[in-house]
């Protein structure tokens, strides 16, 4: 039962050890900073430096979040194709 212990601890510390990169890659993210208030869907957001990310790969759903986290809000999108890729990303405001 011993041999057994100290194989299990060294066992779980690897997959934990192996597991912490994967949760800390974020692929889709775009930052910007917003010169004035605008609004992400409903909800009103305020100027400021925000993060745009995609919690879930299969869901056509983002993230738009403050710099501190006190604002945040969902928001649906479309996926459309191109045939040039886009050399950056890029936040438009339209009035």
């Amino acid at each position: 039962m011993n041999i057994l212990k100290k194989r299990i601890v060294p066992t779980g510390l690897l997959l934990v050890l192996f597991a912490i990169p994967s949760m800390a890659q974020i692929t889709n993210r775009v930052t910007f900073d917003a010169p004035s208030a605008f609004y992400a869907g409903n909800a009103k957001m305020p100027e400021g430096s925000y993060t745009v990310s995609q919690p879930d790969i299969d869901a056509n759903l983002l993230l738009i979040e403050d710099a501190n986290g006190s604002h945040s809000a969902f928001v649906e999108y479309e996926v459309v194709s191109s045939n040039t890729p886009h050399a950056q990303s890029d936040v438009t405001f339209n009035k």
